[in-house]
């Protein structure tokens, strides 16, 4: 159930997706063609029958100001890109232009021009995220790079819409505001919010498997580097191969092992349970007794006292017999 619920969300992504880019796409072409419906798009109508070189009616599509002919638009040869919405710099005149498209040209100009801009940098990255989405399918590695094209491409689609949209109703409001029929393309500026619509989901759905990609690989790994070190510890706990060091029956030192020949400090027993001191180099005539051994344990011996050349005991008990007389009870 978890797994078909993320696919239908993938797949209205994918479609959503596929809506954003045709959308804009019909932004751009607005006004290039007299084909149905594209010659149904426009930004903003005036009335510019009083104003010289200008037709009776001028639509402001994405790349110039057409005029009408039966309801459709019908645009001349002098398109161009970033072409603002300004009759004075359309027309190139001055007389009977509306007031405020002279005491605000700056704006109606940098307006249009700064969304004509944007609207192609939304179409590159929302088309370049929309083609590696598909691609993240087989790939969540690619899923970060989506995140961030799609993140510009939703902010530029946003403002492009948004100064698109500021600009066509300061036209309309000029107008109107000399007495002039004017009115905002219902179905072009509909295509344009829808798709500010659509970038927002985009952007939303994206962040959202991003992030919890991010948090699942997160936790893994964690797990993964726990393991890891415990391995890493196992492994050398192994190669160590210590044991734990046994006390003996006194609690002070360690229990001597009697299968180290070497060892300087293991003490030679005889039958009897006594030591033999006198064998012993530098040691007093007083013998030592200690407990006969009856179980071997194992003892911890130092590395440096494993390679120590020192006096065989067992050697020299082999070679010397020790003397009735010197044996003490």
């Amino acid at each position: 159930m978890k797994f078909s619920t993320k696919l239908v969300f993938q797949l209205i992504t994918l479609v959503f997706f596929a809506g954003n880019v045709l959308l804009l796409i019909l932004i751009i072409i607005s006004g290039t063609t007299q084909s149905y419906p594209i010659n149904r798009y426009y930004w903003v109508e005036g009335d510019t029958s009083s104003i010289p070189n200008a037709a009776d009616v001028t639509r402001w599509t994405f790349w110039g100001a057409c005029g009408v002919t039966d309801d459709r638009t019908v645009c001349s040869e002098s398109l161009a890109p970033a072409y603002p919405i300004s009759p004075v710099d359309n027309f190139h005149t001055h007389d009977n232009v509306p007031r405020r498209f002279i005491s605000e040209r700056d704006a109606f100009y940098y307006l249009s021009r700064f969304a004509f801009c944007f609207f192609w940098i939304a179409l590159a990255f929302i088309g370049i995220s929309f083609i590696l989405y598909i691609l993240t399918w087989l790939s969540s590695v690619l899923l970060q790079v989506v995140f961030i094209l799609m993140a510009f491409g939703c902010v530029f689609n946003v403002v492009a819409v948004i100064l698109q949209t500021a600009v066509a109703a300061m036209a309309k409001s000029a107008f109107h505001g000399d007495n002039r029929h004017a009115k905002i393309g219902a179905s072009l500026m509909g295509i344009a919010w829808a798709s500010v619509v659509l970038s927002i989901w985009e952007f939303v759905t994206v962040a959202i498997w991003f992030t919890h990609d991010k948090l699942k690989q997160y936790y893994q790994g964690d797990s993964l580097t726990e393991k890891h070190h415990n391995n890493f510890f196992h492994r050398d706990t192994e190669a160590l191969n210590v044991p734990e060091p046994l006390m003996s029956p006194d609690a002070y030192s360690p229990n001597p092992n009697p299968n180290m020949a070497n060892d300087i400090n293991t003490p030679i027993i005889n039958p009897s349970g006594v030591t033999n001191a006198e064998n012993i180099p530098g040691s007093t005539n007083l013998p030592i007794v200690r407990e006969p051994i009856t179980t071997p344990l194992p003892a911890v011996v130092p590395a440096e006292e494993n390679g120590h050349k020192g006096i065989n005991f067992f050697k020299i008990r082999r070679t010397h017999k020790p003397n009735p007389d010197d044996v003490s009870v």
